[in-house]
């Protein structure tokens, strides 16, 4: 991945974060600590890693930040707005700008790769003809192109991997969580992926990508948030 690190937004002006994580704990029953006092922010079109070995707390932090769980203690605020106060209705709003590639994909194996893609676009009733044409786009970024008829679930691991992360950004979100986006690939996917996702940050997306592969943050201008056993590590600041 190329260092862009002159595009990384700089942090000390007094811009309010798209992203506040103020001393997040969460804890599943019986005791399981997942994450304790976490706190981080990410500014509006912002790239950022979340890194760590597996079990570290990553995958909770980015299901917390779409809401798909609740932090045991702390606050978490999305373009200002604090998650745990939402009623079901801002909620589903909240979640149409938020695009999220998940680990374990959560396709639907019966149904063409077009129609998952094309999911959140239909949710904002977006015209048929521009449909048709943001799911050909990515899916000749990703090099997939010939797959847009075939059913999710005859893909391969590395291939349905591709198509969650073409429907997690299908739309241009506000924001894009990606959870161990390049596990499943080979480097010149990888790259593709990688390649990708920098696209969506030069138009404006903020991006938190979730990650123990170090090959794709190395070197980079972005900044990265160390998770250990479900604490803050260390935070490492564009450049370092």
């Amino acid at each position: 991945m190329q260092d862009n690190s002159a595009a990384t937004p700089s942090h000390a002006d007094d811009t309010p974060p798209l992203v506040e994580v103020v001393k997040v704990t969460k804890i599943y029953p019986p005791d399981v600590v997942a994450l304790r006092n976490v706190s981080l922010s990410a500014q509006k079109g912002e790239l950022i890693f979340l890194t760590g070995p597996s079990g570290a707390g990553k995958t909770t932090l980015l299901k917390l930040l779409c809401r798909q769980e609740i932090p045991t203690k702390g606050l978490i605020e999305i373009g200002g707005s604090e998650l745990s106060t939402l009623s079901s209705g801002d909620i589903q709003k909240l979640r149409q700008n938020i695009g999220v590639a998940y680990q374990d994909f959560k396709l639907l194996p019966k149904l063409s790769v077009f129609q998952n893609i094309a999911m959140p676009l239909e949710v904002q009733f977006r015209n048929p003809r521009e449909i048709r044409a943001r799911v050909t786009e990515l899916l000749a970024k990703l090099g997939l192109g010939e797959k847009i008829n075939k059913p999710a679930g005859k893909l391969s691991r590395g291939e349905q991997q591709r198509v969650a992360i073409a429907r997690a950004a299908a739309n241009t979100p506000q924001l894009l969580l990606a959870d161990e986006p390049t596990g499943n690939l080979d480097a010149v996917s990888t790259r593709l992926v990688m390649d990708l996702f920098l696209v969506l940050n030069s138009s404006g997306s903020t991006i938190i990508i979730a990650t123990h592969d170090e090959a794709i943050y190395q070197g980079t201008g972005y900044r990265k948030f160390e998770l250990q056993q479900g604490e803050l590590a260390a935070v490492h600041d564009s450049g370092t």
